[in-house]
């Protein structure tokens, strides 16, 4: 017999997902009137807190979230290229749509760096803050894989199911959310292209067969790579 309605787990999984992603736009809103500069890693600091507690509480082992154990001499060799391609993936989206935007002609996707200028402004020749910034984006790169590719993607795919829509809107329901987050500083074209690297990710995360580490990893280099610009004042 077919399946006509959700199962109860199915619905209960659907519910401390919302909870868990209602709780993190809560936040984010929240801490915007206090500490708009940080509001993003702050935020997300605190709800991936929570998320361990959760897979604690749910049973769930730290591999199910991404962090899988890299215990032969094969994953740690395969780790490179995977980050590689990341990397490469990452580079490719975010420089294509921008491109592609530009020479389009697409109003919304012009850079508007008003809001990026408030949020760095400060960081161009001024290495304390090009530190401090580093620092941070090395937690927040890894911990947004850890929450919205580890945590959303896998507990989407038991809620949805693994058909192939189901897992295409694991993905793109993750993509989606982390663009949203990224309106505040860098609008629509924020958006647009964080969204979009945000889907190439999750797919790179089923390949990968939900193995985090390269994606953090990449994650990581990338931003570290555009706040290395905005410091040496790079024209790129």
């Amino acid at each position: 017999m077919t399946e006509t309605a959700p199962s109860p787990r199915r619905l209960r999984l659907l519910l401390e997902f919302t909870i868990l992603v209602g709780l993190w736009f809560l936040l984010k809103f929240a801490l915007d009137a206090y500490i708009w500069r940080y509001s993003g890693p702050v935020s997300l600091a605190i709800i991936l807190v929570l998320t361990f507690f959760y897979l604690r509480w749910r049973g769930r082992p730290l591999s199910w979230i991404g962090l899988v154990p890299l215990k032969s001499a094969g994953n740690w060799l395969l780790l490179l290229p995977q980050f590689l391609l990341a990397v490469i993936v990452m580079g490719a989206v975010g420089a294509g749509i921008n491109f592609g935007g530009a020479a389009l002609g697409v109003a919304f996707m012009e850079p508007d760096l008003a809001a990026a200028e408030n949020r760095f402004g400060d960081l161009a020749g001024n290495m304390s803050a090009y530190l401090t910034w580093l620092a941070i984006i090395w937690f927040a790169g890894p911990a947004e894989e850890l929450f919205f590719r580890g945590f959303m993607i896998g507990q989407l795919r038991e809620i949805l199911g693994r058909s192939r829509w189901a897992t295409v809107c694991s993905i793109l329901i993750p993509a989606i959310l982390f663009g949203v987050g990224h309106i505040y500083y860098q609008g629509l074209r924020g958006l647009i292209v964080t969204g979009s690297v945000a889907a190439a990710l999750g797919i790179l995360f089923i390949l990968y067969k939900r193995n985090i580490w390269p994606l953090a990893l990449a994650h990581a280099a990338i931003n570290s790579f555009s706040f290395t610009a905005m410091y040496m004042q790079w024209d790129i």
